[in-house]
């Protein structure tokens, strides 16, 4: 009985041990699955960080791609080439797009239904982009071909313009950019992003300059600008534009509306004097913003003529240069000056009654009568908009030079179309005048219910030299 009982009690042990050595398998066994499972959770979650960082340093590179070449993207979208280029469409999907992530666009390729895109993977489709050229060298560029060739990092990369937005005859694009992990487009990480443009302007020349100093005094003394063109038989100014530009190598003072630009060259040198001014396209302060610089003005005469006008008349063909001492006009007499051959010279210009004045007649296009006054324009130095009639012409068509030193004031209830250059004296515009043309002096001065219109045939309208791009939207997800 006895060792019965001892047998019983070992088999009883044994039984226990087998059971904690199962119960410790069990454990060790859901601890080692455990241990796998969150390996392979861990192994997946690197994966996919890694991922989401790889179409980060992707989309970053083809952002950089787009800077480092803006120069050689730009020239399909500008003014003359935009619609050679492109067709404006309904929101559709291109013919050339793949199968997976297309996307709508309302730009096609001219006379196409092909999206414009550039892509290094054929699975978001075939390339399609028009031809460009460097803005400042003129080297062709094919853009195809250096995107696809570009090393981006390990993700692929599509970049498809989806619009662009006319801006002053040119185009800004906007482009998305779809960045996917991986060959199979069902797996992995995908990135969109729309990355939208800006057209960076140079100056072609002075508009509004005052060189010292340029002030546009009151709300009321808006600037704005016409692109005046000739349909063979008269001259049209066309729709209002967002191209004056006003300029100073010191400060501008606004205190009203600049459609268009100002640059100084000092920094801080732009001051809003009024609530509601504004510029709406761009400004510059610092050295640097602009090269705009008075010029020289020559005077060739050695003897001059005195001149009484007293019948309606073009004035005489003089020995070249036409050299005038007094010059003066009679009461209710108009003076025509009309030869775009050689220089008018003028000592002084006098106005006798209330309705004497000087008209440019008809110049053809493409020409220009330039008149220069060397000592006063009036017996006040007053130019009053009644007495200079200029209906004929674009203002681009008269220059008129002061070569003195006193004040000029511009005024009057009239209009006045010209470009008007006083290197040597500050000019102010005021009254209810309304300007048609430029205006370059010392130190220049807007001011009553005076308004500006700047005569785009000038020259100064800013000339395209770059574009930059800015990323804006960007969504990532796991497929």
């Amino acid at each position: 009985m006895k060792n019965s009982k001892v047998n019983n009690d070992k088999g009883y042990v044994l039984l226990g041990v087998l059971l904690l050595t199962f119960l410790t398998l069990i454990v060790t066994a859901g601890m080692l699955d455990s241990a796998a499972s969150n390996a392979k959770t861990r192994a997946i979650v690197k994966t996919q960080a890694d991922y989401y960082y790889e179409v980060e340093k992707t989309l970053n590179n083809v952002v950089a791609w787009m800077q480092t070449n803006s120069k050689n993207l730009v020239s399909p979208f500008l003014s003359g080439n935009f619609p050679v280029n492109f067709d404006i469409t309904d929101p559709t999907l291109g013919d050339n797009e793949g199968q997976h992530f297309s996307v709508p666009t309302m730009v096609k390729m001219r006379g196409t239904n092909n999206s414009v895109m550039l892509s290094n993977n054929s699975f978001f489709g075939t390339n399609a982009f028009p031809a460009s050229y460097h803005l400042d060298t003129a080297v062709p560029f094919d853009a195809a071909a250096s995107f696809a060739a570009a090393d981006f990092g390990g993700a692929n990369a599509r970049l498809i313009l989806v619009w662009a937005k006319e801006t002053d005859d040119n185009y800004q694009p906007i482009f998305r950019i779809d960045v996917v992990t991986g060959n199979n487009p069902d797996r992995g990480v995908h990135s969109f992003s729309y990355v939208y443009s800006g057209l960076v302007a140079g100056s072609g020349g002075a508009g509004f300059y005052g060189e010292n100093q340029l002030d546009f005094t009151s709300p009321n003394n808006n600037c704005s600008s016409h692109k005046f063109s000739h349909d063979g038989t008269s001259w049209s100014k066309g729709d209002k534009r967002k191209n004056c530009p006003a300029a100073s190598n010191g400060p501008i003072n606004i205190g009203s509306k600049i459609e268009g630009t100002a640059d100084t060259n000092i920094d801080p040198g732009i001051t809003y004097t009024k609530n509601g001014a504004n510029v709406s396209e761009s400004t510059c302060e610092g050295a640097g913003c602009h090269g705009y610089t008075l010029p020289v003005l020559p005077n060739p005469c050695t003897s001059y003529v005195d001149l009484t006008v007293s019948a309606n008349m073009a004035l005489p063909s003089l020995a070249l240069p036409q050299c005038y001492g007094t010059l003066t006009i009679d009461s209710n007499i108009s003076a025509e000056l009309s030869d775009p051959s050689a220089a008018y010279y003028i000592q002084n210009l006098n106005f006798v009654g209330n309705n004497s004045s000087l008209n440019f007649g008809t110049v053809a296009p493409g020409n220009q009568v330039n008149i220069n006054i060397l000592n006063t324009v009036s017996s006040n130095n007053h130019l009053n908009g009644n007495r200079v009639l200029n209906p004929n012409n674009a203002p681009a068509q008269v220059q008129l030079n002061y070569h003195g030193t006193q004040e000029v004031i511009l005024n009057g209830t009239a209009n006045m179309y010209m470009n008007f250059t006083a290197p040597n004296a500050p000019v102010t515009v005021q009254g209810n005048f309304l300007y048609y043309g430029g205006i370059q002096s010392k130190v220049l001065s807007i001011a009553g219910n005076a308004e500006l219109f700047y005569d785009e045939n000038l020259g100064a309208v800013p000339i395209i030299s770059d574009i930059k791009f800015a990323l804006k939207q960007t969504s990532q997800r796991y497929r």
